[in-house]
């Protein structure tokens, strides 16, 4: 089955106006701080900047320096340091994050996209949402300054898809006055599986001193496959009627074995993030500057992240292995454009934010084996006695 469907959404918005004071609260704290020796995380959970022992919410928050550290690179891989946050799902670019112990129904992989329901946490790359029915954007993390994780219910400041929580990534801004840059690469092995790749650089460039600067990174990274796609024969039976007997069966006349020799493979399964970001941050005045962001990422996966017990024919598989006759694949791509402008109207702080996401998802799974069984008949494409 193969699902085609491209989904845009344009969101402008006054994201938040707050009194001077709580400026001046966040600066008394972080000098508190810092005379203390504690590092200080400024988090905008709020949409003000603020530390975060003094946010009045739950929320956790990594930065830059421990996602390096910790070698985080999409959401995924920080689970293991999130507690109370967990993620199902059927592979890259199709998990669902659940907080609270909330989560909405999954649907069936291929149909997700379609007709699923909208996750009950939202996703956030800056101040762009990137929600979509049945999934989420897998946003990979290169030249983040921090991921923010907020417990919900969040609705008021983040909309109706943020009931059970959010999670922002934060990106790094273009400095002024500041030139520098930097290149990492990495060799990965996959236990079971195949090796990994991964290359990312990073670049910052003042271009009118005191006024505007611009910051561009890429990122490629490669990850090996771990699941085996077994060699299997497969055919119809007059047992597969499905629920209803569509006169004498579902099964198609001349329906012969089928084999997936075209498809058997080991480590079927690769997955490959690609994509870049470009930002320029033009200080208008000195209370107002204004950030254009540009970026682009493609995530595509081969084969399927599960693994099944038998195989068409009842025959037992080994372990993190399948039997699928199809090629199957997910190409989840997005483009998006955002304009942030802050700005400072006497003690009233404003930021504006307007963005624009395209995002393009083409899918294909293989049915082959749910052509056997009750639910036969919602799976024939055709039946004895209809043309």
């Amino acid at each position: 089955m193969n699902s085609n469907y491209k989904v845009s959404s344009a969101v402008v918005a006054i994201l938040s106006a707050h009194a001077g004071a709580a400026a001046y609260a966040a600066a008394a704290a972080e000098q508190a701080g810092a005379s203390a020796g504690v590092e200080e995380i400024v988090v905008t959970a709020q949409r003000r900047a603020e530390s975060i022992q003094n946010v009045p919410i739950t929320i956790q928050a990594l930065t830059g320096e421990a996602l390096t550290q910790l070698n985080v690179a999409t959401f995924e891989d920080s689970i293991k340091f999130l507690p109370n946050v967990t993620i199902t799902g059927a592979g890259p670019g199709e998990d669902n994050i659940i907080m609270r112990g909330l989560a909405t129904a999954n649907s069936g992989t291929q149909a997700a996209g379609i007709v699923g329901s909208f996750p009950n946490v939202a996703v956030y790359l800056d101040e762009q949402s990137g929600q979509l029915p049945g999934r989420n954007l897998d946003i990979y993390a290169a030249d983040l300054e921090r991921i923010e994780i907020l417990e919900g219910p969040q609705g008021t400041l983040f909309g109706a898809g943020a009931q059970a929580g959010v999670v922002r990534y934060i990106t790094n801004k273009p400095q002024l006055n500041v030139t520098e840059g930097n290149v990492s690469a990495a060799h990965s092995g996959t236990a079971h599986g195949d090796p990994g790749s991964s290359i990312e650089g990073m670049l910052n460039l003042p271009l009118i001193q005191d006024t505007l600067a611009v910051r561009a990174v890429i990122y490629n990274d490669s990850r090996g496959g771990y699941i085996n796609n077994i060699s299997a024969t497969f055919a119809r039976t007059p047992t597969d009627k499905g629920i209803v007997d569509y006169f004498g069966g579902v099964v198609p006349p001349n329906s012969g074995p089928i084999n997936n020799n075209a498809v058997a493979a080991n480590a079927f399964n690769p997955v490959t993030y690609k994509g870049y970001r470009l930002s320029a941050l033009y200080q208008i005045s000195g209370d107002w500057d204004a950030r254009l962001t540009q970026a682009y990422q493609k995530l595509d996966s081969q084969g399927v992240f599960w693994q099944e017990e038998y195989d068409g024919t009842g025959k037992t598989l080994p372990d993190l292995s399948v039997a699928t006759f199809n090629p199957t694949f997910d190409r989840d791509s997005f483009e998006s454009t955002q304009l942030t402008i802050d700005g400072r109207i006497g003690r009233l702080k404003l930021v504006y934010s307007g963005s624009y996401l395209e995002r393009k998802v083409d899918e294909q799974q293989d049915l082959t084996n749910y052509s056997r069984g009750v639910y036969a008949g919602y799976y024939q494409c055709n039946y004895p006695g209809y043309p």
